[in-house]
């Protein structure tokens, strides 16, 4: 399989553009392919009969190429009379049949109609420098020229490195002028920069095709970035984000192969360029040691290992790395590889990984990310915790209306207790909810007595299949998954011991099932917007409502909303809600819970002494420090809680005066601490991590 890196976060378009027009210097025809490393994909969309116009041919080789192989009705026209007079001169002999014109692109001297290729090898990418009204317009006259000289079923094959105001422009002008359009990478061209030693670029050979205008014509988008295989998408900011992701991709292995990334948070994941599905995420650890035995190395975590401190922070990865011996390695979280078929609502599941196969997948990728001067045919260690990395059982499957499809899997780590966690499809790096399982499901030992009936020749039971039954599994529900909801946990110690609590979003319902185990005197409200998760919470996660905790399906803003109205107080509301808009820039809450009118809704609810414990995802700093700001403005004191190795952070907000932030600082502390105690003794848990050590986490609270 070839791998496709996903978004990577930690260069900007900025950057990645300033790198390559400073390396690119005057010879721009290099940058773009040569004939031989284009030919693969003009040869598929341009026919040897096709009358061909080549727009802003300047001096480039590539119309004598084709010629040479056979294309003889050729048309070159660019607005330099002196290179069209020094092209003339120089193929009249080998190329005699070759028009060369004088002309400009935007009223160009043709007849209507008249051909059907017109081919354009960065003469776009000259003409579109920047996205302002004069050059979109000037871009615009360009674009109905090739419309009016090509015929209905022409194509307007446009080689380009498609910055993204040029490919946003591309995408926006010809399907809603009822033409097709493919955006095709050509590694070919690729392969022989990155082969000549020069930073590689992603080339595009984007393919625009002239169909007559029909009325509701739905426009048709596709994308070949993998060989042969072209793929229809949805909507026009999938193709961006795709190609976004190859450039920046390109960004990191430059930056990689000339440079330690040492501090720094770096990243990238890898999916299948069939489906877009995520498989692995490369976390890149640099040490400063160069004298340390392993130059490069690769580590695969274990399935349902992922959470833990020396795999899952960034100070964990650089212990691990330490202790390997390694200069640079690269950690591998493994995602467990499902399918969803929007036809059919089935969700399957791939068949178990073995590490040889992780190897094999894997290898050609990371060595596009080892340093610089590693020696030629290295043989890459690929180093993990035994020889398993687990295995994964989906036991539920299905559809949301809000959050699409989903599916509860269990994970059995090697060597370790197994997981019960929720994942929606749409967003497969991130586990929604998540559980330890005490108890073996008994499903699985039925299907193990099965297979060992079959392999003794027994019968194919052949009964029809009962619906999906909640499995005889205990889950511990002691067991907190996460740090940031440890954090909130440990908020409640601040809050009156009787009065109500509120929490928005309940998701799998893991955080809401153990307040209300070990918070007996207070009665807890579940608010979740989704029924499928609620009924998920109840089948697959234990969750169970009673006289003391109540979950309500509705819009948490609506029901903060109808508790003000109605003068309802409670001594801790709690959101743990996440946005599904990424173009909000906060995964967590929606924008719309922390709206000052809302606030002050969340403001009137709290009982006095009562606090807004809320959970911040936000990787925007600005964004982040605004919202606080906004924050602040409905709750006079704010004590935050940074989340170590996460993007989460908690904020506890209270309405005290700002005067005693630093006196309920220490008291928050002390509370805490004595939370700790309890929750520590009532569990006697048999090994010391399998308490969250609060007091430790309250270290770094901090008054904003």
């Amino acid at each position: 399989m070839s791998l496709l890196p996903k978004t990577f976060h930690d260069f900007s378009s900025k950057q990645y553009w300033n790198t390559f027009f400073s390396k690119r210097g005057e010879k721009a025809f290099e940058w773009y392919g040569e004939y031989a490393e284009l030919c693969g994909l003009l040869h598929k969309y341009i026919r040897p009969s096709d009358n061909i116009l080549v727009a802003g041919c300047g001096n480039s080789t590539l119309s004598a190429d084709l010629y040479r192989v056979g294309y003889r009705k050729l048309t070159n026209v660019d607005n330099s009379e002196v290179v069209i007079r020094q092209m003339r001169d120089k193929h009249k002999s080998d190329c005699p049949d070759m028009v060369w014109l004088r002309t400009d692109l935007t009223a160009m001297d043709v007849a209507d109609g008249g051909f059907s290729v017109v081919l354009d090898k960065a003469a776009l990418d000259a003409l579109m420098t920047d996205d302002s009204p004069s050059v979109v317009e000037f871009v615009d006259k360009y674009f109905r020229e090739v419309s009016r000289v090509l015929r209905v079923g022409g194509r307007f094959v446009c080689v380009s490195l498609l910055q993204e105001h040029i490919l946003q422009h591309i995408l926006k002008w010809f399907p809603a002028d009822g033409w097709m359009v493919r955006v095709c990478r050509c590694e070919d061209a690729e392969k022989s920069q990155s082969e000549s030693g020069k930073f590689s670029f992603p080339v595009f050979v984007v393919v625009c095709t002239k169909f007559k205008q029909m009325p509701n014509f739905k426009p048709v988008i596709e994308v070949q970035f993998d060989g042969e295989t072209a793929q229809r998408v949805e909507a026009a900011s999938e193709v961006v984000e795709r190609v976004r992701e190859l450039q920046q991709y390109a960004l990191l292995r430059h930056t990689l192969h000339t440079k330690s990334v040492v501090g720094e948070s770096t990243s990238v994941q890898l999916c299948d360029p069939s489906d877009g599905t995520l498989r692995y995420t490369l976390y890149v650890v640099d040490s400063k040691d160069s004298s340390r035995p392993v130059k490069f190395a690769v580590f695969i975590v274990p399935l349902g290992r992922e959470r833990e401190w020396l795999f899952g922070s960034v100070k964990g990865r650089e212990e691990l790395s330490k202790s390997a011996g390694v200069v640079r390695l690269l950690v591998a979280h493994l995602h467990h590889h499902h399918h969803h078929d929007d036809t059919t609502t089935t969700t399957t599941t791939a068949p178990p990984r073995t590490l040889k196969q992780i190897q094999d997948e894997l290898s050609a990728k990371v060595m596009e990310l080892a340093p610089s001067r590693l020696p030629a045919n290295t043989k890459v260690p690929f180093l993990s915790v035994g020889e398993e990395v687990g295995e994964v059982e989906v036991v539920a499957r299905g559809t949301s209306q809000h959050a699409g499809a989903y599916v509860v899997e269990d994970t059995h780590p090697p060597g370790a207790q197994p997981i019960r966690r929720l994942i929606f499809l749409n967003n497969q790096a991130v586990v929604q909810s998540e559980a330890r399982i005490l108890r073996e499901n008994q499903n699985r030992k039925e299907k193990e007595k099965e297979k060992r009936k079959k392999k003794k020749g027994g019968k194919k039971n052949t009964q029809p299949q009962r619906p999906q039954q909640p499995p005889s599994t205990t889950l511990d529900h002691s067991y907190l998954s996460c740090q940031h909801h440890a954090a909130m946990v440990g908020g409640l110690a601040m809050a009156p011991r009787t009065d109500p609590i509120l929490l928005l979003g309940l998701g799998g319902g893991p955080l809401a099932t153990f307040i209300h185990n070990n918070f007996t005197e207070a009665a807890l409200t579940a608010v979740e917007l989704d029924s499928a998760m609620v009924e998920v919470a109840r089948q697959w996660f234990g969750f169970t409502p009673d006289d003391r905790l109540k979950v309500e399906v509705c819009d948490g803003l609506d029901y903060v909303e109808r508790m003000a109205q109605e003068g309802h107080k409670f001594g801790a509301i709690l959101f743990d809600v996440d946005s599904k808009d990424s173009s909000e820039g906060m995964s967590c809450p929606p924008a719309a819970f922390v709206e000052p009118m809302f606030l002050q809704r969340v403001a009137q609810c709290l009982s006095e002494g009562g606090l807004l414990i809320l959970n911040l995802v936000c990787r925007d700093e600005e964004l982040r420090a605004k919202t606080i700001t906004t924050i602040k403005s409905a709750f006079p004191t704010v004590l935050q809680q940074d989340i170590p190795g996460e993007v989460n952070c908690i904020l506890h907000c209270l309405l005290a005066p700002p005067g005693e932030a630093e006196g309920l600082r220490g008291r928050f502390e002390g509370k805490v601490k004595g939370l700790n105690v309890r929750l520590s003794r009532r569990y006697e848990k048999e090994e010391e991590e399998d308490v969250w050590e609060l007091a430790e986490m309250v270290k770094g609270l901090r008054v904003v």
